[in-house]
């Protein structure tokens, strides 16, 4: 199990970058974990854990606004919070 999540991380890692993502905005979760720990690794995204769904749409607007490319992470339950 965790071979093959860490592959499908890999592969979503190398879409973000194709993307020129440069940062993650997730609330840590289980169901993320693997793709946080290949971003952990990978030197061009930069991650940032918050406390609460509600928390990631306001960093990631101000990334944006600055000229970042950001990405959130949230569960489906939490994207009603943001």
């Amino acid at each position: 199990m965790y071979i093959a999540s860490t592959l499908h991380a890999v592969k979503i890692v190398q879409e973000l970058k194709k993307n020129s993502v440069s940062h993650t905005v997730w609330l840590p979760c289980s169901d993320t974990a693997a793709i946080h720990r290949v971003i952990f690794e990978e030197p061009s995204i930069r991650s940032i854990p918050v406390c609460r769904e509600g928390e990631t749409m306001a960093i990631a607007a101000g990334l944006w606004v600055g000229g970042k490319v950001p990405v959130v992470f949230v569960q489906n339950t939490g994207f009603f919070e943001s």
